[in-house]
């Protein structure tokens, strides 16, 4: 059995559409604010963000915040913040900047990835998927949340396990996945009995950031594998999930190509629903 690839470029392209609409819904072209380190070219993410912004009718704007005193790079922040209609912080951060920083400088009006802690903890709160759908939320979680959708497999009451529990990708997904009425366990490289847990997952979601962790083998038969771990080796992206899954599952995104372009599909249509509520 081969699995089916999850065509992440092909949701993309329909969750910009519903940008394009949000955008309309404003008035006015919104304007996003993508803030980046100073001194370096512009990467393959930030490129295909702006691409994707011009096809969904949201202006933005690269602001690049170079290295100096934290007072003075937080200020300049600020500036930008009441700039714009919506505020996205390009990883890595600025120097002298840390998430808690972040998440106190941005108002929560324009938090494009849910990262403060008024977007945050009404994530938290949100039971069902309607109402969880709509709001700021971690990007790439959002983005394993709206790849499951498309895979149009029974979800309800079904078993996800993910694997990898950081603050904006793996804790995020996994109560987005409790939005979807599935039955959740998260887990992370330390989880005792690991490959038999996975085994268990009708939906299973690698957010570990460790390339090939997850073997052929501890993939039930059939089953839906989301594949968020992106790490550069020798230049390549690797996913979590090793060589040789896809003959074990029913469906998996691939790398790269698969969770990547539904994740800054998201971050615009987030951008443009901030902009529209202005």
């Amino acid at each position: 059995m081969s699995a089916r690839l999850l065509d992440g470029r092909a949701l993309a392209a329909k969750i910009l559409a519903e940008a394009r609409l949000a955008a309309r819904r404003a008035g006015r072209r919104p304007r996003l604010a993508i803030v980046a380190a100073g001194g370096a070219e512009a990467g393959s993410y930030l490129k295909a963000k702006l691409k994707a912004c011009e096809a969904a009718g949201v202006e933005a704007v690269v602001h690049r915040l170079s290295p100096g005193p934290r007072a003075k790079t937080l200020g300049l922040l600020a500036d930008v913040c009441a700039s714009a209609d919506a505020v996205l912080v390009e990883t890595p951060y600025p120097r002298g900047l840390s998430a808690a920083d972040l998440a106190a400088a941005i108002p929560a009006s324009k938090d494009v990835e849910g990262v403060t802690d008024a977007a945050y903890g009404r994530l938290f709160l949100a039971k069902t998927w309607k109402e969880a759908s709509t709001l700021a939320a971690p990007c790439t979680a959002l983005a394993l949340a709206r790849l499951a959708l498309a895979a149009r497999v029974p979800l309800a009451g079904r078993r996800a396990v993910v694997v990898g529990r950081s603050a904006t990708v793996g804790r995020p997904a996994a109560h987005l996945l409790t939005t979807l009425d599935m039955t959740v366990t998260l887990a992370h490289s330390r989880t005792k009995g690991l490959a038999a847990l996975c085994r268990e997952a009708d939906v299973l979601v690698l957010a570990a950031g460790r390339p090939g962790l997850v073997k052929p083998s501890w993939i039930k038969r059939g089953a839906v594998v989301l594949d968020a771990g992106v790490t550069v080796v020798r230049g390549r992206l690797k996913g979590d999930a090793a060589p040789g899954a896809e003959r074990r599952a029913g469906a998996l995104t691939p790398v790269p190509g698969g969770v990547g372009p539904v994740t800054t599909a998201c971050a615009v249509l987030s951008a443009a629903r901030l902009s529209s509520r202005r």
